[in-house]
């Protein structure tokens, strides 16, 4: 179940709210910034949780007995899962794919966007032996951002034609 946000960038799906939200709801309205602002806004909060998600399993599976290249790959694996989720709900407007078909598109996007994070972690880890590996996965995702946004807006979640 999918809400268009473009049309109401801070909209609650669960109704009543406190009266300091719907303020500055409702300020937050009035500023004068275009659409795409909201989404990327809304990307950027929903990839913090990815990211939490990410460095949290990460360093779970690394302080326990995986190397550290086995753990951020089932780090990252998960943070995607997650975040497809979040994108599908808060951020992108329904496609009008079946969500199976839209999870696969998302995650060829995912491949292309995380492999590059993937290989930008590796390479900091290497270069730069005193970086503690969670600084490096940081990076890492924040230099991905841009790249992930994009071929989700322009692939996962763009409505087909003639919908």
């Amino acid at each position: 179940m999918s809400v268009s946000q473009d049309s109401s960038p801070l909209s609650s799906r669960h109704g009543a709210e406190p009266c300091l939200v719907g303020f500055l709801k409702r300020v937050l309205l009035q500023l004068p910034v275009p659409p795409i602002f909201w989404r990327i806004a809304r990307f950027l909060s929903v990839g913090v949780v990815g990211l939490a998600v990410d460095s949290g399993v990460f360093w779970g599976l690394y302080s326990g007995a995986l190397s550290m290249e086995v753990a951020r790959a089932v780090s990252l694996s998960l943070a995607t899962l997650v975040t497809w989720f979040l994108n599908r709900v808060f951020t992108f407007a329904p496609s009008g794919r079946d969500p199976v078909r839209e999870l696969v598109r998302y995650m060829a996007v995912a491949l292309v966007a995380q492999g590059f994070n993937y290989g930008l972690f590796l390479a900091l880890v290497r270069f730069d032996a005193g970086a503690h590996p969670l600084t490096c996965l940081v990076v890492a995702a924040v230099a991905t951002a841009a790249l992930s946004f994009t071929g989700q807006s322009l692939i996962a979640f763009r409505r087909p034609k003639g919908l």
